[in-house]
């Protein structure tokens, strides 16, 4: 079928995008359920921990393979495929609530594992996905949809599953499932043939391949410094979740509560998308992250102190704004300077190290809070956050006096300060003006 005209009538691009952005919003659901489901049946903040440290653990394995699989794959084999393992994963932990199966933390750390995975390669060749169903003139509309599907999953999942786990714990993982089996509906009718791949590479051109990726970012020294601190900040991020987490629920607070809370940081995502074109177009991309990382060190002042759960959501809201603003900075920065040939690889080098520590941050936490309490902790988290604002203020590059005219692979991109940068992009790519118009939120 044809393609032409606005990215609203293109038929395959919303089953898509409406299928996928269902099955993120069930996803979020049980994220914020499996750790309050294993405090609920253990009474245990290092059970939920692990529970929290399986969910994320694939991001700090999987991301290389999941950007190799991105990049040579048929990825709505790909997609389906991820949406049938989320579907059986979510299925038998709904079995094991309803039957009451003891011990439940071996099953509920495995099928958060299972989950967990899916969510990893999906998540890489969903955006590969999109460019291969619309035309180069929807682009920057359909990327502004997909960069809303985090804020939006983030607040009506995270609310949804709270909310429903208090009325029963196995409601969460049943609507997860229905979610699935929605996006295999929506998969399953997309008409439209995806671009067609090159064949795997042998083992020694997939080392290579690989390599590659991680080139690019290293050879730009924000890339590198960004990529090092966002990972660090992302480990904090996930203390203070389950820090929060723990102190509602011993403050007695219902679920819902937790859930309201928690689902701030996406409403704040919503809102800080409006302000994120404006303000990635004013400064250039260090300026931003260096904002962002301070104001996040503030933010986390009154998250400690406040056990009032309207504090904690604005605060948290607070966290998703700044988190949006700084995802789309991060992101027009990498779509200027990363070739789309390379794309998913190098995009997965970034995420091996960002959403790896999310991993990292769910197993910190509930040792931290088992071993040091909530006050401890929170202050611990702020004290971290500060030290990350002051490495991150360090960043500095230099505009070279006569660029040059054809630049390698994954060459520096120079920032000038103070002021509007002068930029120039090495490999432009489609696409990139979604990526100014619309930010993810930050994975909190």
């Amino acid at each position: 079928m044809s393609r032409a005209g606005s990215v609203h009538t293109n038929r395959d691009f919303l089953l898509l995008w409406s299928g996928n952005a269902v099955s993120l919003i069930g996803f979020h659901g049980v994220r914020i359920a499996y750790p309050m489901l294993a405090m609920s049946l253990t009474d245990s903040a290092a059970q939920a921990g692990w529970v929290m440290f399986a969910l994320t653990l694939p991001a700090l394995i999987f991301q290389i393979p999941a950007g190799i699989v991105a990049d040579f794959a048929d990825r709505r084999r790909v997609l389906i495929a991820c949406a049938c393992a989320g579907l059986a994963a979510t299925a038998i932990a709904t079995v094991v609530v309803l039957t009451g199966m003891s011990p439940p933390g071996p099953v509920l750390v495995a099928t958060a594992f299972v989950e967990g995975t899916a969510y990893v390669f999906f998540t890489l060749s969903e955006l590969g996905a999109i460019r291969d169903v619309v035309t180069v003139e929807q682009r920057p509309a359909a990327f502004a949809f997909f960069e809303a599907e985090q804020p939006i999953a983030l607040v009506v999942g995270r609310a949804a599953g709270a909310a429903v786990f208090g009325a029963a714990r196995w409601l969460p993982f049943a609507a997860n499932a229905v979610t699935s089996v929605f996006c295999l509906i929506t998969l399953a009718a997309i008409r439209g043939d995806f671009a067609t791949r090159e064949a795997a590479p042998d083992r020694r051109g997939a080392v290579e391949r690989v390599r590659e990726g991680v080139r690019i970012v290293w050879n730009d020294s924000f890339l590198r410094l960004s990529t090092a601190v966002s990972g660090a900040a992302n480990l904090v991020i996930q203390v203070v979740i389950l820090l929060m987490i723990v102190g509602l629920t011993q403050q007695e607070h219902p679920a819902w509560t937790v859930g309201a809370v928690l689902a701030a940081a996406g409403v704040g995502g919503v809102l800080g998308s409006f302000a994120a074109a404006p303000l990635t177009r004013r400064y250039s991309a260090p300026v931003v992250y260096r904002g962002a990382l301070w104001a996040w060190t503030g933010l986390l002042i009154p998250i400690t102190v406040g056990t009032d759960p309207v504090v904690l959501a604005a605060a948290w809201g607070g966290v998703g704004a700044v988190g949006t603003v700084v995802n789309v900075a991060l992101t027009t920065f990498r779509v200027d300077v990363i070739p789309e040939e390379a794309l998913g690889r190098a995009v997965a080098s970034v995420h091996l190290v960002t959403d790896g520590a999310t991993a990292l941050g769910g197993l910190l936490a509930g040792f931290l809070l088992g071993m040091f309490g909530t006050a401890v902790t929170g202050w611990t988290t702020v004290a971290a956050m500060l030290t990350l604002a002051v490495l991150g203020s360090r960043v500095r590059q230099r505009v070279p006096a006569e660029p040059p005219a054809s630049p390698n692979v994954g060459s520096t991109l120079s920032w000038s300060f103070p002021g509007r940068p002068r930029r120039r992009a090495c490999h432009p790519l489609p696409g990139r003006a979604a990526s100014a118009d619309a930010g993810r939120a930050h994975r909190t």
